[in-house]
This record gives C-alpha cells, structure tokens and sequence, in this order.
C-alpha cells in the first residue's frame, strides 16, 4: 500500500521519501529537514501511526500529518487532528487528504 502510495503522490506531484514502519519514519525525520506533511498509516508494524504523530511532531513541529486507514473514522478516536484518507483510495482522495492535512484548499 505505501508503494502505491507514493506512486500516486508523485502523479500527484509531489515527491515522498516511503518508510516502512514508525521507526524508519523518525529516522528519516531525524535526518532531513525539507519534509512538510506526513501520510501515515493507523497501523503499523511496529507502533501506533498516532503514537507516530506524535513523536514525529516532537521532532519537527512544521510537519503537517495525514493518517490513512482501512477503518472507517468511528473505529477509532482520533488523538491527533489530521484528516483521514479511507483505504482504499483514488488518486483524487489522497492528494484531497494531503492538501487538507498541509493546509490548501483542493482545487
């Protein structure tokens, strides 16, 4: 799913550096500083996608954070005010998602 993501991001035209789980995440966070929105999975193999949030809003405040999931929004409460993109998911939704998450207006 992550690939297929940022396949459709750079469709989207925008660039994505892809981490396969939280820890890779904040590795990457650690180590560049030209990263303005996080699309982030609810689950993850290896912690909480809003535990993720979290921590990478502790490392770089400017980060703006978008999650995706499979369940619907009711399934869970939300620790972090972010827009959720449904899985599966167009193109249309995703980039929608993003823009909301960094603040623009959907054309």
């Amino acid at each position: 799913m992550r690939e297929m993501a940022a396949r459709l991001l750079t469709l989207g035209g925008y660039s994505s550096v892809v981490a396969g789980s939280g820890a890779q995440a904040l590795a990457v966070a650690r180590t560049r500083s030209d990263i303005d929105a996080a699309l982030i999975d609810v689950s993850l193999p290896d912690m909480n996608g809003f535990d993720l949030a979290r921590e990478l809003r502790r490392l770089a405040p400017a980060v703006r954070v978008a999650f995706m999931s499979g369940f619907t929004t009711d399934d869970f409460d939300r620790p972090v005010d972010a827009p959720v993109v449904a899985k599966p998911f167009t193109l249309e939704e995703l980039t929608c998602g993003l823009q909301q998450a960094l603040g623009r207006r959907p054309d």
